[in-house]
């Protein structure tokens, strides 16, 4: 049985073949003996390519070579992958977070994206590994708007990494933070280890301003 409704299926390939231009590439990485949620996302995966021919969906044997661990993982990517793994879905994209996948997809295939120039020119300033992990549920109707800022934000930084971490799925991850409502962002610098973190969705001067205090290795508190 579909996972998307006919009325939705027609209408997205009507938008997809409207607005994608390139390729985009969509890596499901779905294997595992426990994974809960790994066959629905395979199948909503399938579903979303079979809409155009534009989106190359490729399920690697293996998350090893790419860095993944962890079960299900969705990756948007360029044709030619260089933007390797940096917009990330941990768990599957159901429910608002359906949103993002369909738009970060849109934003890969047309090169267009919603930040602004200034934010894109400030991101070009960031000098060390920075991921960015936004914590949603499916019924939070407010966390796509966290999640794409976070994505676009890695599209154009290869400093930055922008993960959606369901937290239903991975409640273990959601614990380590204490998240209790969503979308609850935790921004890392991975080299100096700062750590910015807030609950909302806030706007991109916000996210901004946190990536860049802890890139220069400042602790931000929850706000």
């Amino acid at each position: 049985m579909p996972l998307l409704r006919e009325e939705d299926r027609e209408y997205l390939r009507k938008e997809f073949e409207k607005i994608l231009k390139d390729k985009v590439k969509v890596l499901g990485f779905v294997k595992g003996e426990d994974c809960k949620y790994c066959k629905e996302t395979k199948e909503l995966l399938e579903e979303v390519a079979s809409l155009s021919d534009k989106i190359e969906l490729v399920f690697p044997e293996s998350g090893e070579e790419y860095g993944i661990k962890e079960v299900p993982v969705v990756v948007v990517q360029d044709e030619e992958g260089e933007l390797g793994t940096r917009v990330r879905f941990l768990g599957i994209p159901s429910g608002y977070e359906f949103t993002s996948l369909v738009k970060d997809i849109m934003y890969v295939s047309t090169k267009t994206l919603e930040i602004s120039e200034s934010t894109i020119e400030e991101l070009q300033s960031i000098e060390n590994e920075i991921l960015i992990e936004v914590y949603v549920t499916p019924s939070c109707p407010y966390c796509p708007r966290a999640v794409l800022l976070a994505h676009q934000f890695a599209m154009v930084s290869e400093k930055i990494t922008g993960v959606m971490v369901e937290s239903y799925e991975f409640p273990a991850k959601a614990d380590e933070w204490n998240v209790m409502s969503v979308p609850h962002t935790v921004v890392k610098n991975i080299e100096k280890g700062s750590v910015g973190e807030f609950i909302g969705a806030y706007p991109e001067s916000y996210l901004l301003k946190v990536v860049k205090d802890v890139d220069a290795g400042k602790d931000v508190k929850l706000s």
